[in-house]
């Protein structure tokens, strides 16, 4: 499986999204891109997702210069009220009611009808509860975290106690559903060794291959530092769970500490869908709240610092690898670092309490020096560990190797039934 081969022998992959992978405005979407791109790099590459935006026009045919054939469904279930209590009342999961629909599953079943393919990647655990065709097409999961321990860790920082034993519940289903659907792969992906090792420990699962989140570093710009700003910048989908709570957190107990030290200081909350707590953080003096925005390139041209305040989600953060590639210098907790094999006070600095984070961040504000340094070695290391072009190889190998060491044809489907 090479680069080189030709149009008649190239390989055939079937690629299934939650979304639709394009414009890069959230994390999700990157990873599942680069993935594609990684994938078109050695094969023909056929994407079936889910169809995220109201106009998909743009996005289908940018997609369509990558890849030979694209399907986007729409009618994915929306994330009610309504569902969430049914799923509490049901044997299984929350994850699985919100993201299987019937016509999904018509797609895929059309689409491998029509084609025999080689290679199929599905992308998001969630998403593996679609029957897959029958036959010897390698099955590939792409985990953009551990699912059940991201439920297990929201709840472990959720308030409100109905919601947070609802999200224990969430998180004891879908652990024993979430491995049952690694058991249904051939290979499975992970984004940072952190994960993969811990999957390791656990019986029955089949190879697991890190491929860490990429960027195409090539396409975005080293910026010169501002001049002058005290402007602390997040960008991320707000509406994300993990998200609200870090910026909560950060705006209620970190920034009143910065402003004792830098009263003018000014924090710009960019992307996504802000929920009404999201939104409400703007009502306050010196925070910024702009919802969805078509580039960000402008927001980071104007940051002093970029601001990463998780304490719960997993994966690894492609917000922090593009903030580096743009050269700002970055500010993150240990959670929101995770899995980036990133040293503090090399790449980036590392705050876990209020008072750690918040001197962090007045300390950058006050030494230049040290941001600079900070933006040199933080763009170095994603130009060498984190471009999608590295990666692409490395890619190609792990389906190779585990192609190679099959000596029976793949299940029928995963081992669950449908809903």
């Amino acid at each position: 499986m090479t680069s080189g081969a030709t149009a008649a022998t190239r390989p055939k992959t079937l690629v299934i999204s939650p979304w639709t992978p394009y414009p890069l405005v959230f994390g999700g979407a990157i990873r599942v891109y680069y993935l594609i791109k990684m994938l078109a790099s050695f094969s023909d590459v056929t994407l079936v997702a889910f169809q995220s935006w109201v106009d998909p026009g743009e996005a289908r045919e940018h997609l369509e210069s990558i890849c030979s054939r694209v399907v986007l469904v729409e009618g994915k279930p929306a994330q009610s009220a309504p569902l969430r209590v049914r799923a509490t009342l049901s044997r299984r999961s929350f994850q699985r009611h919100a993201h299987f629909t019937p016509v999904m599953q018509q797609q895929i079943d059309e689409v491998s009808s029509s084609t025999e393919f080689d290679t199929i990647v599905v992308t998001l655990s969630q998403m593996g509860f679609y029957a897959l065709p029958r036959g010897n097409a390698l099955r590939v999961l792409d985990m953009h975290n551990i699912e059940h321990e991201l439920l297990m860790r929201r709840a472990s920082v959720e308030r409100k106690r109905m919601k947070r034993a609802g999200l224990w519940l969430e998180a004891r289903k879908f652990t024993r559903e979430e491995l049952d659907l690694c058991r249904a792969f051939d290979l499975v992906l992970t984004p940072s060794d952190r994960e993969r090792e811990i999957l390791a420990t656990i019986t029955g699962l089949p190879p697991i291959e890190t491929i860490p989140n990429t960027i195409d570093p090539e396409r975005i710009q080293f910026l010169p530092a501002p001049a002058s700003s005290n402007v602390l910048l997040f960008v991320g989908a707000t509406q994300v769970d993990a998200n609200r709570d870090g910026l909560i957190w950060f705006v209620s107990e970190v920034l009143p500490i910065i402003e004792q030290r830098v009263p003018d200081v000014v924090v710009q909350i960019v992307g996504g869908i802000p929920p009404p707590e999201v939104q409400r953080l703007g009502d306050r003096p010196n925070v910024v709240v702009t919802g969805y925005v078509p580039e960000i390139a402008t927001y980071m041209a104007n940051a002093a610092i970029f601001v990463v305040p998780l304490r719960s989600g997993g994966g690894t953060r492609l917000k922090i690898l593009e903030s580096l590639a743009y050269g700002v210098p970055t500010v993150s907790t240990t959670v929101g670092a995770e899995g980036l094999n990133l040293i503090d006070g090399e790449q980036l600095l590392v705050g876990d309490t209020p008072g750690v984070f918040a001197a962090s961040v007045v300390r950058l504000l006050q030494d230049r020096e040290l941001g600079d340094r900070l933006r040199q070695s933080g763009r170095a290391a994603v130009e060498s560990g984190f471009s999608w072009q590295s990666m692409g190889d490395r890619l190609a190998v792990a389906i190779d190797g585990v192609r190679t060491l099959a000596t029976k044809p793949a299940p029928g489907g995963p081992h669950v039934d449908r809903p």
